[in-house]
């Protein structure tokens, strides 16, 4: 085999095997969904509360690769500082923006969003009084390690500014880690 017939035959199966990979659209890209969840911890802003558990569930989608909007579901329980059975049950329903910058595996991202929060007092494990629900807002940090093409590992900030339920503050920070896959 000659060298130009050699080069040619090489050429052809580059073109046939790399086709493929060339055809892959990476991720994030227009008309892409993701689900995700996080867990974490909640810091109170209100005086007398204590740290708590949060975890939140969501799906998103991508208008472009840059900016998406995120659904999700987010459960917080501070407890009082005083009275450790006793704590403030915080359920946020709501709607994010985000935007990210490309960084290769590496994705941070900002956003805000809106969102009811539906509050209720627990006396050991158990309800106290009525629940309420408040508007709020959420400010959002983060950043994506994507470990494949599908699939990340994620660390966020959210700052919820909640409005006041009879003189309580429900706003604070969740600090989170969690994963997110792509289809």
């Amino acid at each position: 085999m000659t060298a130009k017939a050699r080069l040619f035959t090489f050429a052809i199966l580059i073109s046939i095997f790399a086709t493929p990979a060339w055809a892959q659209r990476r991720v994030p890209h227009k008309g892409s969904g993701a689900i995700g969840g996080d867990v974490g911890i909640f810091l109170p802003r209100q005086d007398g509360m204590d740290s708590g558990p949060v975890l939140q569930g969501f799906y998103e989608s991508y208008f472009d690769a840059r900016n998406s909007v995120r659904l999700g579901v987010e459960w917080a329980d501070p407890k009082v500082e005083r009275q450790p059975g006793n704590s403030i049950r915080l359920i946020r329903i709501g709607g994010d923006l985000l935007h990210n910058w490309e960084g290769g595996s590496i994705h941070p991202f900002v956003g805000a969003g809106l969102g009811a929060y539906f509050l209720q007092a627990r006396n050991n494990g158990h309800n106290a009084g009525d629940s309420q629900t408040k508007l709020g807002g959420t400010l959002i940090g983060g950043v994506e390690f994507f470990t494949s093409d599908t699939f990340s590992i994620k660390g966020e900030a959210r700052y919820h500014m909640v409005m006041k339920s009879n003189g309580y503050n429900p706003s604070g920070l969740a600090l989170t880690i969690g994963a997110k896959t792509y289809f």
